[in-house]
């Protein structure tokens, strides 16, 4: 029942289910299955080997720029940032515990959910005062 659904069930189904107290249910999975329920951790994105490695290319290019002339690196670069911001609400840590064997990995959640609706804000900014 566990493997079936490693989120949502409980101790308390089990035990209705199988007809047995909740304590030997309880005694079952975490003395002989060695079964905890455990939330996930949280992780900013999944990014891609392609995506870590052009993060690494762009910076050593830009720091490249900036060693050669740092004056004019600081006087001509026009910073942007951009940031989704989401419209759903985030599942709790409660509500994303699930069950795992002591030997298993901990369970990751990463925080952008690819189905929830959102809008880019998007910032530019430089050092010159531009009129």
């Amino acid at each position: 029942m566990i493997v079936d659904d490693r989120r949502i069930i409980k101790i308390l189904e089990i035990a209705r289910t199988m007809e047995l107290s909740h304590g030997i249910v309880e005694t079952i999975i975490h003395d002989h299955l060695h079964m905890s329920k455990v939330s996930a951790s949280w992780v900013l994105r999944n990014l891609t080997r392609e995506d870590r490695l052009r993060r690494v290319t762009t910076s050593k290019e830009l720091q490249s720029l900036f060693m050669s002339d740092p004056d004019k690196f600081v006087h001509h670069v026009v910073t942007c940032n951009e940031m989704w911001l989401n419209h759903w609400d985030p599942e709790s840590m409660q509500e994303s515990m699930q069950w795992r064997h002591a030997t298993s990995p901990p369970p990751k959640k990463f925080k952008m959910q690819p189905f929830a609706a959102k809008v880019m804000a998007t910032v530019f900014w430089t050092v010159q005062v531009c009129f």
